[in-house]
């Protein structure tokens, strides 16, 4: 509780921060439009010469984007502004050495102090991209399809934060590596479904850098029904990797000896 209620301090103040640039709200606003708008044209245009694309519908592939949007929109409030500029804001110029100093857990200070508000309009429009597909979909979900969807967006929250950790957490030994570039890029293979993927790839994004968890395996247990394998994988594949966050960044602290040093 007592980090819920520092969380939801931050958010507040980061909020009466981004309200008093209205400009920035109307750029972010038009920036979000034109991202997801250029997305669902190229969808929509595949689809007038097809009727599914790696087993997919049009439906489902909207309901994928629709998730996607979602999680992207929650990382970019939440866990960009903290660890995107890691190495260069907690390393080098010594913010960790403030964090470890407060009384309270240096990994929540160092990844969810910071927010950004504005980038929660990402989520609105994938929440209105979602309603679109689930509408234009057959059948409507069950309720346990809904119930999946929700357990399995959480383990994809929980994987996005400790893959940006564990990022993080490669300045505690090279400082100057930067692979923010890299996982950006990766990243935005998470609004295709794996099945469009030759099985290599697929493995890759299922297995090791699982970045199916982000949107494809929720919208896929939405639709289709839940499945406990998938279920059970998903919040396992979450719990390792928020445990591997954990211990990564204790490994890293043993490292740390300060800014100056």
């Amino acid at each position: 509780m007592k980090l819920l209620r520092l969380l939801g301090a931050s958010f507040s103040m980061s909020l009466r921060r981004s309200v008093a640039f209205r400009v920035n709200l109307l750029f972010d606003v038009i920036m979000a439009f034109t991202g997801l708008g250029t997305t669902i044209a190229a969808v929509l245009i595949v689809f007038t010469r097809t009727d599914t694309v790696g087993g997919w519908s049009k439906a489902e592939f909207l309901v994928l984007i629709g998730t996607y949007e979602l999680i992207t929109g929650l990382r970019s409030t939440f866990i960009d502004p903290n660890l995107s500029w890691f190495p260069d804001n907690g390393i080098r110029n010594g913010k960790l050495d403030a964090y470890l100093l407060q009384p309270a857990p240096s990994l929540f200070l160092a990844s969810l102090s910071l927010s950004s508000p504005l980038a929660l309009i990402e989520c609105v429009l994938g929440a209105s991209v979602l309603g679109w597909g689930i509408t234009a979909a057959p059948e409507a979900p069950s309720a346990a399809g809904v119930l999946s969807w929700l357990l399995l967006l959480c383990a994809g929250l929980v994987v996005t934060w400790a893959l940006s950790v564990l990022l993080a957490c490669l300045a505690f030994w090279a400082p100057k590596l930067q692979l923010d570039v890299f996982y950006d890029s990766a990243w935005q293979l998470g609004r295709y479904p794996t099945d469009v993927f030759a099985r290599p790839i697929r493995f890759v994004l299922t297995y090791v850098f699982p970045l199916a968890l982000i949107a494809a395996v929720p919208s896929s247990a939405l639709l289709n029904g839940a499945q406990f394998g998938q279920l059970a994988a998903g919040l396992l594949a979450a719990a390792v990797a928020g445990g591997l966050a954990a211990l990564a960044w204790r490994a890293g602290l043993r490292r740390y000896t300060g800014a100056t040093s």
